[in-house]
């Protein structure tokens, strides 16, 4: 009975620090984001956030769906740059080349897209973005579920961001599949990474 019990109050204690850990870091994810998504206005950078490849090279429906809404801010006059990032190792392919050859393809010139072969994570990428590129002001580009925590880590990282959503037509699983993984576990980890290795001061515009 007593190991019934313990295995009982563990259960519940670890349910209660999940739970926390999800409440808290979308209370800080929505707070540095917040009055930042779809918003309006014209940065010099579009930062387009890696995705898998296909196996012929090609970006994946989710990755070719984020370039075209870059296509789309670029042509609108919103941004002049384009910082492509993304896992240029990965096993699944280069996806950094796969997005610079997709862009010049469509009339980017290539001497405005920047290729950030390292950017392996979303902290990663708004780090290096600032750190690395010198981005200070941007507009981030990428699906819903992904993009709050994707402004709220570029501004712990000092860059003035907003966040333009790019369509994601998928299967409702996988729709469900990408929500969970974001709340339960991405958050959470952005929280610590926003927190813990805060970068410059977010300059205002």
């Amino acid at each position: 009975m007593r190991l019934q019990t313990a295995a009982r109050r563990l259960v519940s204690f670890s349910a209660f620090g999940v739970a926390a850990a999800v409440a808290v870091s979308t209370l800080w994810v929505v707070w540095q984001s917040s009055s930042r998504i779809g918003g309006e206005g014209h940065r010099k950078w579009v930062i387009v956030l890696g995705d898998r490849v296909e196996h012929d090279g090609a970006p994946s429906p989710y990755l070719r769906s984020r370039l075209d809404t870059a296509l789309a801010v670029i042509r609108d006059g919103r941004a002049e740059h384009v910082l492509v990032s993304g896992n240029a190792r990965s096993t699944k392919g280069d996806e950094v080349a796969a997005m610079h050859e997709y862009l010049v393809e469509r009339g980017v010139v290539p001497s405005l897209i920047a290729d950030d072969r390292f950017g392996v994570n979303t902290y990663n990428t708004c780090s290096r973005a600032r750190t690395v590129f010198g981005v200070d002001h941007a507009i981030v580009v990428t699906q819903d579920f992904h993009l709050r925590r994707a402004v709220a880590l570029c501004q712990a990282q000092g860059i003035d961001a907003i966040g333009v959503q790019a369509p994601a037509d998928v299967r409702p699983y996988l729709t469900v599949r990408n929500w969970v993984r974001e709340l339960v576990l991405s958050r959470p980890k952005a929280m610590l990474e926003g927190t813990m290795n805060p970068g410059p001061k977010t300059l205002e515009r």
